[in-house]
């Protein structure tokens, strides 16, 4: 992929100095340059990534996550990742003490981001989070918690795998994500009955190969439409045999047209 072939440029995250939060919300904004990635780390405490412009991708063991500018990863606490972007981003990172947040477990998840939280976000990004805050920084800091915890997730992520019976088809359709190759040709390829592969996209990454192919999918687009590609092109790209067939997919999984997704 030419991703693979450009040079990121590589950032330390600051908040490593600490073994704990000083306050129970610490919110830190970054502007990331185009081809930049912040190095893989892990906290003490859960963690909110949000985009306030631009595409995020967050990269974990079991695999990665595209946050678009109205979406966030929830992250808990002790897990590895990092954080790239291609054409550049808004980080703002939100660390929350862990145990606050009661709406969500120990897994990774994609949230959908309502206005207030976005505003509560923008506000707190000019606290001093290195002093003794005010009762009204700490009340809205506590808003914006009340409202984490009604944050509903949306299903766009892309598990990976690095199973043997799987891998080969994964890294192929990374590749190549124009090429619809079906579980009868995987099943030839690799000596393995479409059964057991199915089940092993199941078992493995919790979906099954179409709706994994089909993520695959929704997180080039979303990509691609930011570095303002034509639409039609991208559903070229990625293998659509018409655009209307693109757009319906596209709907489906994030609410609107791909014409309106970056408007």
């Amino acid at each position: 992929m030419s991703r693979n072939r450009q040079t990121y440029k590589n950032f330390t995250p600051r908040l490593s100095i600490f073994k704990s939060l000083p306050t129970f919300v610490y919110i830190k904004a970054k502007e990331m340059p185009s081809y930049s990635k912040v190095t893989e780390h892990k906290h003490n405490w859960d963690q909110l990534i949000y985009a306030l412009e631009g595409v995020l991708e967050i990269e974990t063991e079991n695999g990665n996550y595209i946050i678009p500018s109205h979406q966030a990863v929830w992250i808990p606490s002790n897990t590895l990742h990092s954080i790239s972007t291609i054409n550049g981003a808004c980080l703002r990172s939100v660390h929350i003490t862990t145990g606050i947040i009661k709406a969500f477990s120990d897994d990774i998840k994609v949230l959908k981001v309502n206005q207030l939280a976005k505003a509560l976000i923008s506000v707190a990004c000019s606290f001093n989070f290195d002093t003794t805050m005010s009762e009204e920084e700490l009340r809205l800091l506590q808003v914006l918690v009340d409202q984490i915890n009604n944050f509903k997730e949306t299903a766009l992520r892309l598990p990976l795998s690095n199973d043997p019976l799987l891998l080969p088809i994964l890294e192929w359709q990374q590749l190549y994500p124009d090429e619809n190759r079906n579980l009868n040709y995987w099943s030839k390829a690799l000596g393995a009955s479409n059964k057991t592969i199915s089940r092993r996209f199941e078992t493995e990454l919790g979906m099954s190969f179409t709706i994994w192919r089909e993520q695959l999918k929704l997180h080039k687009a979303i990509h691609w439409l930011n570095e303002k590609r034509p639409v039609t092109q991208i559903a070229i790209d990625l293998g659509y045999q018409s655009l209307s067939a693109f757009i319906h997919m596209f709907k489906k999984n994030m609410g609107e047209t791909p014409g309106k997704f970056n408007d």
